[in-house]
């Protein structure tokens, strides 16, 4: 059974269909629940690009339209996951790691991720957050720069994980698995393992406290300018 905490009202807008154009509706009211796993896991299997749920779930936002018993907690239509990323950092941080929103749902999701930002400094759960934008589904981070994060840099391509028996297996998922996510360690036991890489992911990141700034400056996180559409 998954829990409901405090929830926040945020104002968005979300088409409605007409005819065989869309209306936008800017005085509908989306409302923000945490630790629906259940409904968030459903938005991410079938409209996140990677259709995974990822590994190491720390907190799960969700946005939902009016309607149930208290009038905040109708139809869910956008998510953001934050988890804790593989041991490539040298120093604990978060990562938003899946924002997905419904077909039909055209409103910014800045006010969901900003919600999740502010419920984890209330809390005091981490004091930074990092983010990729995959330049593979030609993503530039236009939804982090809209939030005012800090661009690092686009990062060289790396491999997302594997090719076994022609499926796609990513990389914390081999290394649960079969505890490696080598190609040819996989191949001295007999299993037949063709590495994927992505094209580069843009790096986004936000101090969330003063410890925070000083954690990515140890970390050796840079400012720089934000990417355009046409460099993803």
């Amino acid at each position: 059974m998954t829990s409901l905490h405090a929830v926040e009202g945020s104002k968005a807008s979300r088409p409605d269909s007409v005819g065989e154009g869309r209306v936008r509706s800017p005085d509908t009211a989306l409302f923000m629940h945490t630790g629906e796993v259940d409904v968030a896991k459903a938005l991410v299997k079938r409209y996140h690009y990677s259709h995974r749920w990822p590994g190491n779930v720390m907190l799960c936002c969700t946005w939902h339209e009016a309607g149930g018993l208290f009038g905040d907690s109708g139809e869910a239509v956008a998510a953001c996951l934050f988890t804790v990323p593989p041991p490539a950092w040298s120093e604990p941080v978060w990562e938003l790691s899946r924002l997905v929103r419904t077909d039909d749902v055209l409103c910014s999701l800045t006010g969901l991720i900003g919600g999740g930002v502010r419920l984890i400094q209330k809390r005091r759960l981490t004091d930074l957050v990092i983010s990729y934008a995959d330049t593979t589904q030609g993503h530039h981070g236009g939804i982090y720069q809209a939030g005012s994060w800090s661009y690092h840099g686009l990062r060289s391509p790396a491999q997302e994980g594997l090719i076994v028996e022609g499926q796609f297996v990513p990389n914390w998922s081999c290394s649960d698995t079969w505890g490696t996510r080598s190609a040819s360690k996989l191949a001295a036991m007999g299993i037949d393992a063709t590495p994927r890489f992505d094209k580069g992911k843009h790096l986004y990141w936000r101090a969330l406290s003063r410890s925070g700034q000083r954690k990515a400056d140890r970390l050796g996180l840079l400012s720089l300018p934000y990417p355009k559409p046409r460099a993803a």
